[in-house]
């Protein structure tokens, strides 16, 4: 298991693995450090032929923040991020999502990449881009339309508002919104999932994702 900076990683199940956040000062804002140790936990995993199941950016064991964005302050031309991106595009093993508090900017866009998303009813999305002056990030603007239609991507991209949990899962970007009464209890019913799925096959799991 590799030792990162920004990322531990824990095991669940000999199938199952956990990411987690570990940089609650900054509300899990990505920056340049966090984008590498991404994609080296992802390659590790990928390359690990016993774990089928990530549960990735769950908890910071905080109640307020998923995470708020890509650290704006980032170097010009650092490619940490294309490469964390890169990484998730196409990943072949299952991908699932828990998402608290805050899910702004990156932490709502990467989330098309995920085969599942589970959320927290304290949930709630956003991608501000336009009050910012710029233009969506990470195939969003694809993605989402795809996902969710037309409409409903535009209450996020053009509009920008806050959009709760409830919300998400009507639009189709959320699997389930897990009605627990605090953040430890969703992270356990989480990842009692993932150990769940990852009792099945890994060729059929594989497979599964491939064709959908």
């Amino acid at each position: 298991v590799p030792r990162l900076d920004t990322i531990s990683i824990e095991r669940l199940s000999e199938g199952a693995v956990l990411f987690l956040y570990n940089q609650p000062k900054i509300a899990n804002a990505f920056t340049l450090r966090q984008w590498v140790d991404m994609r080296v936990a992802l390659e590790w995993a990928r390359d690990e032929p016993e774990i089928k199941v990530i549960v990735q950016y769950v908890l910071t064991r905080s109640k307020a923040w998923y995470t708020i964005y890509a650290d704006m302050f980032l170097p010009r031309g650092g490619k940490g991020k294309h490469y964390s991106a890169g990484t998730l595009i196409g990943y072949p093993k299952i991908l699932v999502a828990a998402v608290h508090g805050a899910s702004i900017g990156w932490g709502c866009t990467q989330l098309f990449n995920f085969d599942l998303v589970y959320a927290h009813p304290s949930a709630f999305f956003q991608t501000p881009f336009v009050s910012l002056g710029i233009v969506p990030e990470g195939a969003s603007s694809y993605s989402f339309p795809k996902v969710m239609g037309r409409q409903h991507a535009n209450r996020l991209l053009v509009e920008g508002d806050r959009i709760p949990a409830q919300d998400m899962y009507v639009s189709g970007l959320v699997t389930k919104v897990i009605e627990s009464g605090s953040v430890e209890e969703f992270h356990k019913a989480v990842c009692a999932k993932a150990k769940k799925i990852a009792e099945n096959s890994a060729e059929s799991l594989r497979l599964t994702k491939k064709l959908v």
